[in-house]
């Protein structure tokens, strides 16, 4: 089980091999992103998402990962607020308070969350409609790796391949 610098360093290597093999999907594919692999800023924004939502599912015990992850999340409720976005605010509040449903190593460590945890990106975009579909797939897909990462580093992706080949 890997600590937070861990779960970090997981997090950027798979968000690293993530945006590699995204910039080698072939021309027609890229043409639908706009060239956001030319501006550093939104790739450097898939390092953050991917480590936060690597470090996301340690939130259910005190932690490293749970200071880092609730102060982003009360800067960026405090600029929703400030931006008007008074609903996605409130989302973003109810959502910060589901891992204390459950125990350490629950619910937050299960292959299931890995994929819904970050659906509220794609939900909230779509709701506002603000964002470009494929910038919003991309986003998504740098929280899924993240996750992925802490699963893999904690065991419960290998786990569950090594139990599934048996048979």
């Amino acid at each position: 089980m890997a600590g937070y610098k861990g779960h970090i360093a997981g997090a950027v290597a798979c968000c690293g091999a993530y945006v590699l093999g995204a910039s080698l999907l072939p021309g027609e594919v890229l043409e639908q992103t706009g060239g956001l692999f030319s501006d550093w800023q939104f790739v450097a924004g898939l390092f953050v998402v991917s480590m936060l939502f690597g470090l996301w599912p340690d939130i259910d015990t005190n932690s490293k990962g749970q200071d880092i992850f609730f102060g982003a999340g009360f800067l960026l409720d405090i600029i929703l607020i400030w931006q008007g976005y008074i609903e996605a605010a409130a989302y973003l509040g109810l959502l910060a308070m589901t891992p204390i449903i459950g125990k350490h190593r629950g619910w937050t460590h299960s292959k299931i969350a890995m994929f819904l945890v970050p659906l509220p990106i794609v939900i909230v975009s779509f709701l506002y409609r603000d964002a470009i579909v494929p910038t919003t797939l991309m986003i998504y897909g740098a929280a899924l790796v993240g996750y992925f990462s802490h699963l893999l580093l904690d065991g419960k992706i290998i786990k569950s391949l090594a139990i599934k080949s048996r048979y």
